[in-house]
């Protein structure tokens, strides 16, 4: 929890500076809003491995292949910021952005095939094939900016401002489903009758920390005295990062989960931190 607040904490710190400030006779101004923001993940995982199967001696081969989507939902957030002026128009910005978007996407059926031997001895394939839910989960991501800021006057009550700077990019998140499947063979009267059971997996994603910028136009206009409304459009850009993934425990799965991501060959899944967003803000003037 603390480090996807953090850079919160870091700007309420800044705030506690305020006062000094405004001792010093420089114009500063305080504010919070909400976003709507548009992430950019847009990721796939190949799940490909061969299947557990009991038992061995009847096992000739087999494989599972799966492709699994995650795409980032459009989602509401919401930000903190503290603009000091130097001049009329030029100072800085420290901002700092949260939002978790859901994540989605359309899957293909969850398919592989098996190879065994068997009452007599004879090689027998069998096909795998079940449909498979749409991807879930949610990546949670905070953003810290530290900006330089131009406004231009328009109207006694209207301004138009440019901010852009470098940008600390911190996410982490859950996401579902990758498949595991465990296959055994059962002995009837005179043959051999395949079961299994096919375990829809979610994952952990480690959290993770990238560079990169942001930049933003905002149209400003004040309701009353010291009291601003503002609507910003801010595009946030940010290196892709390959985020190890786990699973989480859950009481259902037969087997340590350590033990399923060594089955599967549980890897990387390169991230996208990258967001558009739109917000809406009351900022003060002191």
């Amino acid at each position: 929890m603390f480090r996807k607040l953090s850079p919160f904490f870091a700007l309420f710190l800044i705030l506690g500076a305020a006062g000094p400030l405004a001792a010093a006779g420089l114009r500063f101004e305080l504010g919070f809003g909400w976003t709507l923001v548009a992430p950019r993940l847009n990721a796939t995982y190949v799940n490909q491995y061969v299947p557990p199967f009991i038992p061995q001696d009847r096992f000739v081969a087999g494989s599972v292949t799966q492709t699994v989507q995650f795409n980032g939902k459009t989602s509401y957030g919401f930000n903190g910021f503290f603009n000091l002026f130097f001049s009329e128009n030029i100072g800085i910005q420290v901002l700092a952005d949260y939002h978790r978007p859901g994540i989605g996407g359309d899957n293909a059926p969850y398919e592989g095939q098996v190879q065994f031997l068997d009452y007599n001895d004879a090689v027998q394939t069998q096909d795998l094939s079940s449909p498979w839910p749409n991807s879930a989960g949610n990546l949670a991501e905070t953003t810290f900016s530290f900006n330089a800021l131009a406004r231009f006057r328009l109207t006694d009550n209207l301004d138009l401002g440019v901010s852009a700077g470098p940008t600390i990019f911190n996410f982490e998140g859950k996401a579902g489903y990758i498949g595991y499947t465990e296959l055994e063979l059962v002995l009837g009267q005179l043959e051999y009758t395949l079961t299994g059971t096919t375990y829809q997996t979610v994952v952990a994603l480690d959290p993770q920390t990238t560079y990169g910028f942001n930049l933003g136009v905002e149209a400003a206009y004040e309701i009353m005295r010291h009291v601003i409304l503002a609507l910003d459009l801010r595009w946030y850009e940010g290196p892709s990062a390959d985020v190890q993934m786990h699973i989480v425990e859950d009481d259902i799965y037969p087997v340590p989960v350590q033990q399923i991501e060594q089955t599967i060959g549980l890897g990387l899944l390169t991230i996208d931190p990258s967001y558009m967003r739109v917000g809406l803000a009351i900022r003060f003037i002191f």
